[in-house]
């Protein structure tokens, strides 16, 4: 639990959430799950920083293995942004993995509580997405390639670059959102990278 301040010099016990997935995977395999996962999603990883290795530079002993991974997603980041710049604080959305004595979690902050730290809670749908966002990444980059490839698609699938964005039979879909999430009328999908293709090919 942590005091969160609202507008007006006001202060509320906010819960602190973490999302948190295990996982059986080894750090390199995550880390490719991560990339892939975001690729699905038109993000892609920004910056990954080796918290342990930082550490033992300086000649200290960490107590796990720990590796950060920061993920962009623009045309997410900028609604939050434009719906309230403190939401820099926030970004970009960060994947932590972390191993210790053998065992590996993938975390991540929730958005939707930063969102309600804030005091905006007229901003929780769009908070939302992104708390969708991050949740999909967390569990497909969790998941061994097989599982993840999902049916009717190959590990070798999943695994190679895309150049499109995601398509429906690639993204999970169960945690689905009101589908217009501001007064412009911007769809779910066109912010999280579900639904129609980019282009129709030909």
């Amino acid at each position: 639990m942590k005091a969160g301040f609202l507008p007006g010099g006001g202060s509320a016990i906010i819960p602190v959430m973490i999302l948190e997935r295990a996982s059986s995977l080894k750090l390199a395999e995550i880390d490719a799950a991560i990339r892939r996962a975001s690729r699905r999603r038109r993000a892609s990883v920004c910056a990954v920083t080796d918290i342990s290795q930082l550490l033992r530079d300086r000649s200290l002993q960490p107590p796990c293995e720990t590796v950060v991974f920061g993920i962009l997603q623009p045309d997410l980041y900028e609604k939050l942004l434009e719906a309230d710049a403190r939401f820099a604080a926030f970004l970009p959305c960060r994947v932590v993995v972390c191993t210790r004595m053998g065992e590996t979690s993938l975390l991540a902050s929730s958005p939707l509580d930063f969102c309600r730290t804030l005091g905006r809670q007229d901003l929780e749908d769009l908070a939302l997405v992104a708390e969708g966002f991050l949740r999909e990444i967390l569990e497909e980059a969790a998941r061994p390639t097989v599982l993840a490839a999902g049916a009717g698609n190959t590990a070798e699938t999943c695994a190679a670059p895309m150049s499109m964005g995601a398509t429906e039979d690639q993204v999970n879909m169960r945690g689905a959102l009101p589908q217009r999430i501001d007064n412009r009328g911007s769809k779910v999908e066109e912010l999280a990278g579900t639904g129609e293709h980019d282009s129709q090919g030909g």
